[in-house]
């Protein structure tokens, strides 16, 4: 099937309010950035969507039959984590899955939209030409939309998946497979769940503002939502160079400044955030050699700074020896980050030690354009919401070095800047969820 195009630039005022209301109005998803520098970043939007992918295979097809060298996206969806089980031998895993949203799947839309943020009135769109019917949306209007009122709201505690007794223990019970020599490390989570009366549309745009990010994710599926503020990119593959920017080691902010030093120092001095970056950068550097050559540690570590952590992250680069989107996933994913080394047995004693399925939740959320590029982030701090109910996981790696209760802390850290924006103030200030 063949594609035809149509681009444009268009003279319009364009802000957050208005991208975020035709992701209302038209079933739309809109990837954004909200890194702080206002002459950084670019945001992509499509809206009303017209063809559907849930298979990876059949999604390799569609995009290989039409490659082109425009640098739009052809496609953007997602992959959930728990999809793993879908691209490994049958047996390996639980088949624990999460049915709230399909595990794969990649839109084609009706129109995309760039919007760079160093420039507030101008807008690039892409028509696409299909070759059937479909419902098709008014062009003179796309842009004639006012925004929703922001009516303001709260949000109560549910509950989290795992209390802090129950975390610790599994913290140890972790470091007691590593010392049995199961494995060197796992990313441990827990589900934290509230009611809301915030609009969909309203905490999209209180998470925008919560945090520093490149890689977030405002989606639409009928009644459910997709709101992501993740700091992390999975991978990104431009004119076949492909590169993973993989997260390990956390510190938290603070609000003063020598305490904020400190911690960043002894973040960059702790052999434990180091020694668990270099396994993931291991990890990752092995995946990447089954479909790249040349791969390499470009830098190591760097800094990255949000308003309530401080991260550790490293580039690793490599040239791609395939064009083929199915055989990129089935070498790389799960991200190592969110996963754990070995890959294997750690994603199987998570499933052990977590219970239930993860969804989307540290699975991966991108585009891919018609010339092949394409960018893929890592889906953490994402928060989903459905008929007034809202979660979000927080995690984070364990090691044969971690201390049980600082771990938790740190999963409470992350949750920190999500329960702001959504309301749940006062269960941060009570820390009302580390009762056990």
């Amino acid at each position: 099937m063949k594609i035809g195009l149509n681009s444009h630039t268009q003279k319009v005022s364009w802000d957050f309010e208005l991208l975020f209301t035709l992701v209302e109005k038209y079933d739309g998803v809109c990837l954004f950035t909200s890194a702080g520098d206002e002459s950084y970043g670019k945001n992509i939007l499509g809206i009303n969507p017209v063809m559907t992918f849930t298979d990876i295979l059949s999604l390799d097809r569609f995009l290989n039959e039409n490659k082109t060298d425009s640098e739009f996206p052809l496609v953007i969806g997602h992959i959930a984590y728990d999809h793993k089980d879908r691209l490994e031998e049958k047996g390996l895993f639980g088949n624990v899955h999460e049915d709230l949203m399909p595990e794969v799947e990649f839109r084609v839309f009706e129109y995309y939209i760039t919007a760079d943020n160093s420039d507030h009135s101008v807008l690039k769109t892409l028509k696409l030409d299909l070759p059937f019917k479909y419902k098709a949306i008014d062009p003179d209007k796309i842009f004639d939309q006012a925004p929703e009122k922001l009516k303001g709201g709260c949000s109560k505690y549910s509950g989290s998946s795992l209390t802090k007794l129950e975390f610790e223990k599994k913290v140890e019970m972790i470091r007691n497979y590593i010392l049995s020599g199961d494995l060197y490390q796992a990313n441990l989570t827990r589900k934290i769940s509230a009611e809301t009366t915030f609009s969909p549309f309203e905490l999209a745009l209180r998470l925008k503002d919560s945090n520093l990010i490149e890689f977030g994710v405002f989606a639409k599926y009928g009644e459910n939502y997709v709101i992501s503020t993740s700091p992390e990119r999975f991978f990104k593959i431009e004119n076949s160079i492909l590169k993973s920017s993989p997260i390990k080691g956390t510190a938290p902010r603070s609000d003063d400044y020598e305490t904020d030093l400190l911690n960043l120092k002894e973040l960059l001095g702790s052999k434990k955030e180091l020694a668990e970056l270099a396994m993931i950068v291991d990890l990752i550097r092995n995946d990447m050699n089954k479909i790249c050559s040349d791969v390499k540690v470009e830098d190591f570590p760097i800094v990255m700074k949000l308003k309530n952590v401080y991260h550790l992250y490293s580039d690793i680069s490599g040239r791609l020896r395939t064009g083929s989107f199915f055989e990129i996933i089935r070498a790389l994913f799960p991200g190592g980050s969110i996963s754990g080394c070995p890959k294997i047995r750690a994603c199987q004693i998570i499933e052990e030690l977590e219970g239930t399925g993860r969804g989307l939740y540290t699975g991966n959320f991108g585009y891919v354009c018609f010339n092949g590029n394409m960018d893929i982030n890592i889906m953490i701090r994402t928060l989903f919401y459905n008929k007034g109910s809202i979660s979000f996981n927080v995690g984070g790696g364990i090691t044969l070095f971690s201390d049980p209760q600082s771990e938790y802390a740190e999963t409470v850290h992350k949750a920190k800047n999500i329960c702001s924006a959504t309301g749940l103030e006062e269960i941060w200030e009570e820390k009302s969820f580390l009762t056990e």
